[in-house]
């Protein structure tokens, strides 16, 4: 490996954080894809079972600015992935995206949005459209079971003064049901 390789594996080291039911029973299907999972070399992985998705979240964000990671990628217990799918979107050099995903029940819609202020001035989540597969497309609401974040993002929430990026109790109401990940999603922006 030349040191030019060297340079470009530790700048995008990877930690890998599976968000694991209480019982931390996972889908044979589930366990291959992630077996499969290509990542930079010195990457690591972080299994969080048995809390809530904020807090759980929260310990993943501590543990990759502590350790040095440049990446975090959460990956959720019920989502299964192509085996490129984590190197493809690091190469974007996106500071946050995530991979396509729907809704577990019909009519099976992406778990991404959009968003357009009330006149309360609440945000509402609104549906994407005029997309192809394969594209990258700007969304508001962006889920975190299976999304990538640099270290950057939660570096300058921190200056920004956000200690703990996944709670939506801070700043953002919570009456329209957006989740921990989409009031981060929206407070990244």
């Amino acid at each position: 490996m030349s040191s030019w390789d060297i340079k470009r594996a530790k700048e995008s080291r990877v930690l890998i954080s599976t968000i694991c039911p209480p019982d931390g029973k996972v889908t044979y299907e589930w366990a291959k894809a992630w077996r499969e999972l290509q990542l930079p070399e010195g990457s690591d992985s972080l299994i969080v079972q048995a809390l809530p998705y904020g807090v759980a979240r929260n310990y993943a964000v501590k543990q990759t600015l502590e350790q040095g990671f440049n990446y975090l990628f959460f990956l959720d217990s019920d989502i299964i992935l192509p085996g490129n799918s984590v190197m493809r979107l690091i190469e974007t050099k996106i500071p946050l995206i995530g991979c396509y995903y729907t809704h577990r029940y019909p009519p099976y819609n992406p778990c991404f949005y959009g968003a357009r202020q009330n006149e309360e001035g609440k945000y509402e989540k609104i549906a994407v459209t005029g997309w192809n597969f394969g594209d990258i497309v700007p969304v508001v609401f962006l889920p975190a079971g299976a999304c990538l974040i640099h270290r950057s993002v939660f570096e300058k929430m921190l200056q920004a003064g956000v200690k703990k990026p996944y709670e939506w109790t801070l700043d953002i109401d919570n009456p329209t049901g957006v989740s921990e990940d989409f009031a981060f999603s929206m407070r990244a922006r």
